[in-house]
């Protein structure tokens, strides 16, 4: 069956010129005459000529496709931050490729392998595997920019936020509000929550409260659609050992899907936050405008932390030289409802 979609022939057919100068005009890859251009490109429209992606990287041999490996892509979090991506990519003719790794650090190393094997100009990457000593080779030259994560034995462009700061202002915050007997609860322990944690155990250490270490707590939790989270019978065993066991006074989230899974649990045992038990949070998620009770969170600028990968991947792909470096997003605390 023929297909219906328009070809390069039909718009060199249309403009009265020849593939070669339809594919010059689309690819500016070679000097073409303005007249010539807007007959070129005035076919393009009237046809709704779409130029494949791949075909084009076949035919010119440079792929203009980024590809976005994430490590937990249900999260609305990478999703915000991968919507600036994008728009900053598109902007300058390149397209981005979304891959789930779902915190698996071998499935990670397959796409990985995947993004080389598929030629593409560059990743943008959220790692799953703290150590890439033994998989930083998978890449090559391919340039690379890290984000929300540290990864350790690899030197490339790392876009993070201020971690230690912005949970040490938190945690401060909580304890001058009269918190004393403090929890920390995350779904994972990477590096960037470690770097949380460390910002909490300072606040903590500074104001000379005791740390009970039974009280900080990471499940290593595989992915959760937000309906899994809400009636998640481990993190209420969790909450049930801190509060009823441990009585604390005032837990402090990692990030927001633990938040998630304790405001509903909250809620379904009638506590109220910041009367009953103090309670702050990484995110500001999109769900937590909708609460009754006040918040106190950590708002990360997700559209910066994506500007700022994708502009540095740019430099890159222009050949720009610069040492890697580390590049910090500030983040702001404040109280919702």
């Amino acid at each position: 069956m023929k297909s219906t979609e328009p070809s390069m022939k039909d718009v060199a057919n249309l403009a009265g010129v020849s593939t070669a100068t339809v594919s010059h005009v689309i690819n500016d890859s070679c000097n073409v005459k303005e007249e010539t251009k807007k007959k070129v490109n005035s076919a393009i429209e009237q046809l709704n000529y779409k130029v494949n992606p791949t075909a084009r990287r076949l035919r010119t041999g440079h792929s203009k496709i980024v590809g976005f490996v994430v490590s937990n892509l249900a999260h609305y979090f990478y999703q915000e931050i991968g919507a600036k991506i994008e728009e900053v990519l598109n902007n300058n003719g390149y397209e981005l490729f979304y891959i789930n790794s779902h915190e698996d650090k071998a499935k990670e190393i397959q796409q990985l392998q995947l993004c080389k094997s598929e030629d593409f100009a560059g990743v943008i990457v959220v790692p799953v595997n703290e150590d890439w000593s033994q998989i930083k080779d998978i890449l090559g030259n391919t340039p690379t920019v890290f984000i929300d994560r540290k990864p350790k034995h690899i030197r490339r462009d790392v876009v993070l936020i201020t971690n230690a700061q912005s949970s040490f202002n938190l945690t401060n915050e909580l304890i001058t509000r009269g918190a004393k007997r403090l929890a920390f609860i995350s779904p994972l322990l990477d590096t960037t929550m470690q770097l949380r944690l460390d910002g909490f155990k300072d606040a903590i250490m500074q104001h000379n409260l005791p740390l009970d270490e039974d009280c900080v707590i990471f499940t290593n939790h595989k992915p959760k659609i937000y309906t899994e989270l809400a009636d998640d019978l481990e993190w209420e065993k969790v909450l049930d050992f801190v509060i009823n066991e441990k009585k604390v006074d005032c837990i402090v989230s990692g990030n927001s899907l633990f938040a998630f899974s304790a405001i509903s649990y909250f809620k379904k045992k009638n506590i109220k936050l910041q009367k009953d038990i103090l309670f702050g949070t990484f995110d500001n998620a999109f769900w937590m405008h909708n609460l009754d009770d006040q918040l106190l969170v950590v708002e990360q600028n997700t559209r910066a932390m994506g500007e700022k990968a994708a502009s540095v991947l740019l430099s890159r792909l222009k050949g720009e030289t610069f040492i890697y470096d580390e590049y910090c997003i500030e983040t702001k605390l404040i109280n919702l409802n």
